[in-house]
């Protein structure tokens, strides 16, 4: 079982040191770009399956079960698994067990903790997770609860690059804020929902659809505060008004998704997602996928 761990580990990386290549080199618009993203994904969804498969059989791979390399390797995999939140959801509390045991890497934990709150639009704790795509793309962490303590939190799960660093190697700066202006930003964060997403309720309630959608592409962003049907007006909005950002519809409906929203079913058959559907035809078929592997994960809590 190490062994087959690693080798999946390996292969993981192999892609996507690959795929990034292929990114810094601009060929992100190119045939074989694209092909080589599905292939990316393929292989994801083939990985997150195995994975499945083992935990349901050993529980979590500890070090005492696989040793501390594959153990490591396997919560890689399961930190991949971004087309299954459900499925890291469900690893959390397992690989929490085993870090109390003395079992797991307390990193680990803190990263696949973060993943999982954000895959749902809530706060992280560790800031492990931003929008910079490990760099490739301009971003920033996000939202992080607690912020002033961010440090003290990450040094008790033994992380040991510090957040600024960590922030810089992901072409990025950012300063841990004292506790006064920590408060001040969650302030600021909830007054801007607040603000973003009575407009756009009331312009997607007045048909104005595109307006509606560029307020709630700001709302959406403040995460611990955004609702399950947010994400899916915002969605609905993005489709209707034959937005720009079209592609960040799936994404939001997969937040909703992560969270246990059980309405695709009926979405599916919605005219709201007639442009979704036909724009990127593509990425609805992965986002009903996805909705399918979700449907299996939470069905097994």
């Amino acid at each position: 079982m190490a062994k087959e761990i690693k080798d999946m580990r390996d292969e993981d990386q192999k892609n996507r040191i690959k795929w990034s290549k292929m990114y810094q080199k601009g060929k992100f618009d190119s045939k074989k770009f694209k092909e080589f993203t599905k292939e990316l994904i393929a292989l994801d969804r083939q990985n997150t399956k195995r994975m499945r498969e083992i935990i349901e059989e050993y529980g979590w791979p500890s070090y005492e079960l696989v040793g501390e390399g594959p153990s490591n390797n396997a919560w890689l995999i399961v930190q991949h698994a971004d087309r299954n939140p459900a499925f890291q959801a469900r690893c959390l509390p397992l690989l929490k067990a085993a870090v109390d045991a003395g079992q797991a890497n307390p990193s680990n934990y803190a990263y696949l903790y973060d993943r999982v709150a954000v895959s749902k639009g809530e706060k992280q704790l560790y800031a492990t997770q931003s929008s910079s795509n490990n760099g490739l793309t301009e971003g920033n962490f996000y939202p992080i609860a607690r912020e002033d303590s961010v440090q003290i939190r990450r040094e008790a799960m033994n992380i040991s690059r510090s957040v600024e660093d960590y922030a810089a190697s992901m072409n990025f700066e950012y300063k841990i804020p004292d506790r006064k202006e920590a408060d001040q930003r969650a302030e600021k964060l909830k007054n801007e929902y607040d603000k973003h997403v009575a407009i756009a309720r009331e312009k997607f309630s007045n048909q104005e659809f595109e307006e509606s959608a560029d307020h709630y592409l700001i709302a959406t962003a403040a995460y611990g505060h955004v609702t399950t049907e947010d994400f899916v007006q915002a969605a609905k909005a993005l489709s209707l008004s034959e937005h720009e950002q079209i592609s960040q519809a799936t994404t939001l409906l997969t937040r909703a998704l992560a969270r246990g929203w059980n309405g695709f079913d009926v979405l599916i058959q919605d005219a709201s997602m007639d442009y979704l559907k036909s724009e990127l035809p593509g990425s609805w078929e992965d986002l009903k996928l996805v909705a399918e592997q979700i449907e299996i994960d939470l069905g097994k809590d």
